[in-house]
């Protein structure tokens, strides 16, 4: 049986800036093995996937997120109505549960028109058919920052000259381009995958009205600023924790750890961890864990997990989820180095090898 089936995206809105038009997205999924499929916002960290602001919604199918991300079972016609304001990237996915895998397609655009999609393979590899507006201006836009893409590696630690040079070309763009979605995505993908840069900041100045009054300007500029921060906030962990700059004072650097229970890289980084306290815990340097668990389960079973890898420093567990919304954590493990005035001075996720080399460098010119 063929498996063709057609997403049906009607854009409704109440803001004026995109124009309310019926839209359609059509897949032709006829080369597929697989089974079901799930449509979403494309890879993030960083709580970029909260920026999204669609709402997909489908007969025979299962939402996954308050964006209305849908698992859809392939058969031979499925249709999606969506919201959307604006042009908005998502991904087509699959994931194995048996096999603990998946995979994901490249991003590509929502928006008002007629688009059409041929899968080529069970690795969602695709063609289009026909292609849309901020399609044409995606590929055009992938195809000038490529040469600074080739430099970059995602969700690692970057040369902050390669990062920028990349967000100059994008700044020149904007300013030819300054209602331009496409670029907007672009930033955001940048932040997700490299991590915070002041750039952004001057980048997101140049865009039009018409995208600085969008929901995704709006709750992305104020990730920024979060990120911007270097001031440790005052973080309320329970009634009787906190943190503060005061928490810092009597170290030359606090390192802090934040993990989960279910975070195999967290588990596995804890004897390195130990290594570098014991290597540097008589020069200055305090350590500091605090683990995403709230219920009696997991806290119990976060306190064995220490006791079992020796961790002897402090050990805190974030039941008012306030670290996130103050820290913008969004993953883990994620490190964060903060020195004795309150002031963070790096913060990466899990890259304990970057780490250690800050400490001693750090240590090393005081």
């Amino acid at each position: 049986m063929k498996k063709y089936f057609v997403l049906l995206l009607i854009s409704i809105s109440s803001q004026l800036f995109y124009s309310q038009k019926s839209s359609s997205l059509e897949i032709d999924a006829s080369n597929l093995k697989l089974d079901t499929i799930f449509v979403s916002y494309p890879s993030a960290t960083r709580n970029t996937h909260l920026l999204h602001n669609y709402q997909f919604t489908s007969e025979g199918s299962k939402k996954i997120s308050e964006q209305g991300d849908l698992k859809l079972g392939i058969k031979e016609t499925a249709k999606i109505i969506t919201k959307f304001d604006y042009p908005q990237p998502v991904s087509i996915s699959y994931y194995d549960a048996i096999k603990n895998s998946g995979m994901q397609s490249l991003p590509f655009f929502v928006e008002a028109g007629n688009l059409k999609l041929l899968l080529k393979d069970d690795n969602l590899n695709f063609e289009f058919l026909s292609t849309s507006p901020a399609n044409i201006e995606f590929n055009k836009l992938s195809a000038i920052l490529k040469p600074y893409e080739s430099k970059l590696k995602p969700y690692e630690s970057n040369d902050a000259e390669n990062l920028k040079g990349k967000e100059l070309e994008i700044q020149k763009y904007i300013r030819k381009n300054p209602k331009s979605f496409v670029a907007l995505w672009e930033i955001i993908s940048d932040f997700s995958k490299y991590g915070y840069n002041p750039i952004y900041s001057e980048n997101l100045t140049l865009f039009d009205s018409t995208v600085k009054k969008t929901f995704t300007y709006i709750e992305f500029s104020k990730l920024v600023k979060l990120e911007a921060e270097n001031s440790f906030p005052d973080v309320n962990l329970d009634n009787n924790n906190h943190l503060s700059k005061e928490t810092f004072k009597n170290y030359k650097l606090t390192l802090i750890d934040y993990w989960a229970t279910f975070c195999k890289p967290c588990i596995e980084d804890m004897p390195r961890l130990v290594e570098l306290y014991n290597q540097y815990k008589n020069l200055g340097v305090n350590f500091i864990s605090i683990a995403d668990e709230q219920t009696l389960g997991r806290v119990t079973k976060a306190t064995e997990i220490l006791k079992k890898n020796n961790i002897t420093w402090e050990n805190y567990f974030d039941k008012n989820k306030d670290f996130p919304k103050k820290l913008n954590a969004s993953g883990y493990p994620l490190q964060i180095l903060v020195d004795s005035e309150g002031n963070i001075l790096k913060r990466t996720y899990g890259e304990l090898d970057v780490i250690t080399v800050f400490i001693k460098d750090y240590l090393s010119n005081k």
